[in-house]
């Protein structure tokens, strides 16, 4: 979650100081932002699940073990 709070403040950063101002009219800005974003999301999920596996705590498991 850090990660992709820290790319929107980056990014909002980026928007409002005006000596950054021209890296938003580069051609493919956006679509680099949304590859570093989307990459960012789907590395959080799979090492949270990792960390989940890892701490013993599942819970995509279902709990018939009973």
């Amino acid at each position: 979650m850090i990660s992709l709070s820290f790319t929107l403040f980056l990014l909002i950063g980026i928007i409002y100081l005006t000596p950054f101002r021209p890296i938003i009219q580069m051609e493919g800005f956006w679509l680099f932002v949304a590859i570093i974003w989307i990459a960012l999301a789907i590395s959080r999920f799979l090492v949270g699940d990792i960390a989940d596996e890892l701490a013993g705590v599942n819970k995509f498991k279902d709990n018939d073990d009973n």
